[in-house]
């Protein structure tokens, strides 16, 4: 008996699924099969905002990169609500000592849950960030995550 458990191939739990973090930056793939997700409150202006942040290394391993969506107010927000990315730096790219923020003027971009549970949440995003020292400009693409816990 102790045999037939010795040599069963381990299944994936279809019932604990893995959270996942990907997106482009400038056509550069960014991955994080363990991002992060929590809900602010330590900062009185940001109270009951909800951050989900992916690190990965990008050109063949040389830049560290970082991803963090904050999403203001997010008890209001419902699955399927396209949410702007725009203000108070709600988008942010940080690459080594660069960051680039959606916080500038006319770099925005949305964010939309497919899934918003207790916990949990999936979606999609996109957005444009700029840097505010040298003015040079990121395009998010193709972001997506799923199962974040929070």
């Amino acid at each position: 008996f102790s045999f037939f458990f010795i040599s069963c191939e381990e299944e994936d739990n279809p019932f604990n699924p893995t959270s996942s973090f990907s997106c482009e930056i400038d056509g550069i793939q960014l991955s994080d099969s363990s991002p992060t997700g929590h809900i602010i409150t330590a900062n009185p202006t940001l109270n009951g905002a909800l951050e989900i942040s992916a690190t990965s290394n990008l050109k063949d391993g040389a830049v560290l990169t970082t991803v963090d969506l904050t999403i203001y107010n997010f008890s209001s927000i419902t699955e399927n609500t396209t949410v702007n990315l725009g203000s108070a730096g709600s988008g942010q790219v940080w690459q080594a000592a660069d960051i680039y923020s959606t916080e500038i003027s006319n770099y925005t971009g949305t964010l939309s849950f497919s899934k918003i549970t207790a916990n949990k949440v999936s979606g999609t995003f996109s957005f444009n960030a700029r840097n505010q020292s040298t003015s040079a400009i990121v395009k998010v693409t193709e972001g997506s995550f799923s199962d974040v816990s929070y």
